[in-house]
């Protein structure tokens, strides 16, 4: 099976530089070893970043959505056997355990699925990388050649993996500096709110406004921390994906001072290597003023249209004025109002436009 391991290692570094290469090389890897398919993911409490074949893509969504991720122990067991190579299911579990272990009871077999090989890698981030291959379930164990040869493969996957690692950090630093260019203090969280990076102006808040705790950022203000810490757990509890939401931050003789903003990373921005759940916005309060749509579609993930709608609601006017402006009909407008509010974390139209009012960028002129 030398001709396995040679087959694929140019695609595994290629890959290490650009994460979108993984599913098809996770897809093509398991039909090389007679397997359904693939999966790469951290091992973290409420980890939500991974990366699937696109025959294993459904089950993974399953897996993290039902909560999987607390009752499996595969991936423990296979952690604690401590071995450098790839381990399979019969390593880890006795024929009796493989028959009444919930997750093959409940969710491999179902499936059609519960033989496979893990091999799991130490990131310097501090997580543990999870990269698997499944086979169906009637087909049997591995077979040591196949075991052998993906152990050939094993170092490459690994120093690939460390690559991607590195590049996520850099991009998690970037996405900060890129908030530092408009005079926006930004730190970048991970999935349990953990700082990953922070820019200049965020360093000048800390201890006052924010701090950096033990187990995740903090905001000094105990009523904002403790909406920051609810978000940040809504969201673990929801398979990683969070919504736009923001609180205010009141100074020491509680006054408003400012507003956070908790942004959700997607699309290009969320992958298994960077880490980047989410970016926390730190808006000084400025004078009343409404802001530039253009502005609002950045910081909120709006359409162009929804933007349009919540810079002129935020002007004052009416919902049947913005649908005789715009030429819509009003349930249009209700209906793009309800994203915008779905976006903003608000609930109401009074408090979308408070908030909309608190957000001038510093300098900017509306």
């Amino acid at each position: 099976m030398a001709e396995l391991s040679e087959q694929f290692i140019d695609r595994i570094y290629e890959a290490s530089f650009a994460p979108e290469k993984w599913s098809l090389l996770l897809e093509d890897l398991a039909k090389a070893i007679d397997g359904m398919g693939g999966c790469l993911f951290t091992v973290v409490r409420g980890a939500s970043a991974y990366v699937a074949s696109q025959s294993m893509a459904p089950h993974l969504d399953a897996f993290m959505r039902d909560g999987w991720t607390e009752l499996n122990t595969r991936s423990a067991r296979a952690i604690a056997l401590d071995r450098p190579g790839f381990v399979t299911d019969p390593d880890i579990y006795s024929a009796a355990e493989l028959e009444t272990e919930p997750i093959y009871r409940d969710f491999l077999r179902p499936r059609g699925m519960g033989w496979g090989a893990g091999l799991y890698i130490p990131l310097p981030t501090g997580d543990m990388l999870a990269f698997g291959l499944e086979r169906s379930s009637d087909k049997g164990p591995l077979e040591s050649r196949y075991v052998e040869a993906l152990d050939r493969l094993r170092p490459h996957i690994v120093r690939a993996a460390a690559i991607s690692a590195r590049i996520g950090l850099d991009k998690a630093r970037a996405g900060a500096d890129m908030l530092e260019t408009l005079g926006l203090p930004a730190p970048v969280l991970g999935a349990q709110g953990q700082l990953l990076a922070c820019n200049r102006p965020m360093e000048g808040l800390i201890p006052e406004v924010i701090r950096d705790g033990s187990t995740r950022l903090q905001i000094a203000d105990k009523k904002t921390d403790a909406l920051l810490e609810a978000a940040l757990a809504a969201s673990s509890r929801s398979n990683g994906r969070t919504i736009a939401q923001s609180f205010p931050i009141t100074d020491k003789e509680r006054r408003t001072s400012g507003v956070v903003h908790l942004l959700p990373a997607r699309g290009a921005a969320l992958d298994l290597f960077s880490r980047i759940h989410s970016v926390l916005v730190v808006m000084p309060l400025s004078v009343p003023n409404a802001p530039q749509a253009k502005m609002l579609q950045v910081m909120f993930d709006f359409t162009p249209s929804e933007a349009r709608i919540a810079a002129a609601l935020a002007e004052g006017r009416s919902i049947d004025a913005i649908g005789e402006d715009f030429r819509i009909a009003r349930e249009t407008v209700r209906s793009h109002l309800r994203s915008i509010f779905a976006k903003s974390g608000v609930s109401k139209q009074s408090a979308l436009v408070r908030l909309l009012l608190s957000i001038t960028l510093p300098g900017a002129s509306s």
